[in-house]
């Protein structure tokens, strides 16, 4: 099981590793987390065969849930994807939950969260003197650790520089962003 080469995550290589690690040994791993920690990034930068991915795997109807229930005792491996451990959110697969190991993807340091808003903003073709430490402290505070906020909020804010030609701010990136429907979640980080 090795990590994609097109998927670098930053700031995520024991979390990988562990997660990999778990995989190997047989085990059911269950992914948990707010929504745009970077639990479907995991998931995508590990390359698993044999690995059944479910993501999200809130809200399964029970006949998906049987059929998971039955691979599970099948000696299948699954990786699945989950904001909440809670029963209600669970629906119909709250009952096989003990059969997998619960890993918590947790927020990224502000370390590393401003490497990736570097790494976006050079990906977006953005101009380097425009990244304003305060503009980055704004992002970092609308983001709060969530590297999936702060790619779809660099990606906003580069739309509305080449349709304006004037980077906004962060508070109007992130309205604009949810105004054009970009993904942003609305729940916030625990």
């Amino acid at each position: 099981m090795t990590r994609s080469a097109d998927r670098e995550l930053l700031g995520r290589d024991e979390l990988l590793e562990r997660i990999a690690r778990l995989l190997r040994s047989g085990s059911n791993v269950a992914l948990v987390g707010p929504a745009d920690i970077g639990k479907s990034a995991l998931i995508a930068a590990l390359e698993a065969p044999g690995v059944i991915v479910v993501d999200p795997f809130e809200h399964i109807h029970s006949r998906l849930a049987a059929r998971i229930r039955r691979a599970i005792y099948r000696r299948t491996v699954h990786l699945i994807a989950v904001r909440s451990l809670d029963r209600r959110e669970l629906g119909a697969v709250r009952r096989i939950m003990f059969w997998f190991t619960e890993v918590r993807v947790p927020p990224l340091t502000a370390y590393w969260m401003r490497l990736l808003i570097r790494r976006e903003w050079a990906r977006a073709q953005l101009p380097e003197d425009l990244l304003a430490p305060a503009w980055t402290r704004g992002i970092l505070r609308l983001a709060r650790g969530r590297p999936g906020m702060a790619v779809a909020l660099v990606a906003a804010a580069a739309e509305l520089r080449r349709a304006r030609g004037t980077l906004p701010s962060p508070h109007v990136t992130y309205i604009e962003a949810r105004i054009r429907g970009m993904k942003l979640s609305t729940r916030r980080a625990p």
